[in-house]
């Protein structure tokens, strides 16, 4: 009996110790979450790529506070930091309102404060909403939060009689020609340059015909080649733009003289080709002369063989042009440019006097004494 007592005692013990190591506060929430801090780690790697927002900032600058209807405005955004200069970035616009994007690349600057690219929209309409951005840096997947855009007013202008319908910084007229179109009327052909103009909207007003021979429409400069056809009793061709600068219109005048030669041409609109010809013509009896002045003095025949390429290129450029057929129905341009305007065309197959050539197109002498130019595709066969 005495040995049973010890037995008990430790049998109770035992027993009660059992349930306290089975519910240890510090061992079971070990084995539990330690597999749930490796999975989160796995998570987290699979998108270590991708930046949040928070190291990607945008905001607008230097914002226009009352654009024009029909102005070109600059939109510019400020990126930080800026490191991310060295890398692609993706923009999304979206929910602009009364402006239309002009220019899809953005123009970059980067100063110590930040990355500045600038967007160019044409303002159409006097109620506008800045588009809402968001930047993508698409060499590590950095998105931006979306910037959003704000509300403006547009001032709409009053123009004057004889407005062309163009604001610009700058509109110079580069060069121009008239000649005769028909016994009513002349044809003005011009070349013009202009900066942060949208060149597309230009018109004449009251004119009987125009139109573009060839434009480039850029924000920084635009070119274009115009024409313009206008009573003959027109002594000079007037229009006016808004100068943005200046803040007000101005008039520009093209004297018209009409050139007895009505040859049209883009190279007509610069130094000529025909007082080039004429120059080189004059050269050329020149260096003749001095050459026959030399051999009669020294009576040495090589001054003889030396005047002959001179001499060659004189008769060359004095001798008649040829006659080329032209196919019935077969347009006559203003110019030789590509889509350009067709001003006649022909009634049946004709024999016309073609003086130079340009491209694919040769210049021709109608029978009404009108100059124009034909395709090379719309001539004869045979």
């Amino acid at each position: 009996m005495k040995y049973l007592a010890p037995l008990f005692f430790i049998f109770v013990q035992l027993l009660f110790a059992e349930p306290s190591v089975l519910t240890d506060p510090e061992t079971t929430p070990i084995e539990e979450e330690a597999p749930a801090e490796s999975s989160s780690g796995d998570i987290g790697s699979l998108f270590s790529g991708v930046t949040t927002s928070a190291s990607l900032a945008l905001e607008y600058v230097d914002l226009p506070t009352r654009p024009y209807v029909g102005e070109i405005i600059p939109l510019t955004i400020k990126l930080n930091p800026v490191d991310i200069a060295s890398g692609n970035i993706e923009y999304t616009l979206q929910n602009e309102q009364g402006i239309r994007i002009f220019s899809d690349t953005p123009k970059r600057k980067v100063k110590d404060d930040g990355v500045y690219d600038t967007f160019y929209f044409l303002v159409q309409s006097s109620e506008i909403r800045i588009p809402d951005i968001t930047a993508t840096i698409t060499s590590t997947g950095a998105v931006s939060e979306a910037l959003s855009g704000s509300t403006i007013s547009a001032s709409t202008l009053s123009p004057p009689s004889g407005y062309a319908n163009v604001l610009a910084e700058k509109f110079t007229i580069v060069n121009y020609k008239t000649t005769v179109y028909n016994n009513e009327s002349n044809v003005v052909i011009f070349t013009a340059k202009a900066n942060r103009c949208n060149i597309n909207d230009f018109r004449i007003p009251n004119a009987i015909k125009q139109g573009f021979e060839s434009k480039l429409s850029n924000v920084g400069e635009s070119h274009m080649t115009y024409y313009v056809i206008i009573p003959n009793s027109e002594k000079t061709l007037n229009f006016s733009y808004f100068n943005l600068r200046k803040q007000r219109y101005e008039t520009l005048s093209i004297p018209i003289v009409v050139d007895d030669d009505t040859v049209s041409t883009q190279s007509d609109l610069s130094p000529t080709d025909a007082r080039h010809t004429e120059l080189k013509v004059a050269a050329s009896v020149v260096v003749v002369l001095i050459l026959a002045g030399l051999f009669y003095w020294r009576r040495q025949k090589w001054y003889l063989y030396a005047s002959a390429l001179p001499m060659f290129y004189i008769i060359f450029s004095i001798l008649p042009n040829e006659d080329i057929c032209v196919k019935k129905d077969a347009p006559v341009y203003l110019l030789p440019i590509k889509n350009g305007t067709i001003f006649e065309m022909t009634l049946q197959e004709e024999h016309l006097e073609a003086e130079k050539e340009v491209g694919d197109f040769i210049k021709v002498h109608l029978g009404d004494g009108k100059v124009g130019w034909v395709n090379k595709h719309d001539l004869c066969s045979n």
